[in-house]
Order: structure tokens, then sequence, then C-alpha cells
């Protein structure tokens, strides 16, 4: 019997100008709010400062990458005035470009 839920294929969909401009995104909220890099077994996890904006931002950038990296998995949360972004991989495929999205970071 085939499986007919097939993983979603380790890639990003965008085109390259969209590719940029997301980047850029990241790139400014990186450098306005980040506190703390990481990798973790399943991927990395991310910790933002929870100013002016960040969490709108940030939500809205998640909200992008589900829809181009269906291959990871996207999770924001709030406490104690931080962000925490953790994006993870089920595959050691997954797992490796999920590392790589952020590698300047980690």
């Amino acid at each position: 019997m085939e499986n007919d839920q097939e993983s979603p294929p380790v890639a990003c969909s965008l085109e390259r100008a969209d590719l940029a401009r997301r980047a850029e995104r990241w790139d400014d909220l990186v450098a306005r709010a980040l506190s703390q890099s990481s990798r973790t077994p399943r991927g990395l996890r991310l910790v933002f400062g929870a100013g002016p904006g960040v969490a709108n931002e940030l939500q809205a950038l998640v909200a992008l990458e589900r829809e181009c990296c269906g291959f990871a998995t996207w999770s924001v949360r709030a406490s104690g005035g931080q962000l925490t972004l953790e994006v993870s991989g089920d595959s050691a495929e997954a797992v490796t470009a999920v590392q790589s999205l952020f590698a300047s970071l980690t």
C-alpha cells in the first residue's frame, strides 16, 4: 500500500527576486531585534526582543515561509518580553535545509 501523503519537497518555491526581498525583510528584523540564535537537533531557534512592530513582522514572515517552505514547521511563542521562533524539519535533509536558512546566525 502506498502512502498518499507525501512530504513536501525540501525546496523553496520563491523566484529569485522574491527571495531577495524576503531575505531583506529577515535581515532587517534580525538586525533590529535578534537576541539569540542556536541550532537544535531538528532545526534552529531564534529569539527576538519584542520591541515595536517585531511581533507583527515576525508573524508575517512566518506566514510567508509556511507557504514557500512547506517542508519545515514554523512556530512562534511569546514569553517574558521575547518572541521565540522554532523552525524544524522531519528528515535529515529538511533539518539541514532549515539550519542553512539562517546559517550566518548560528
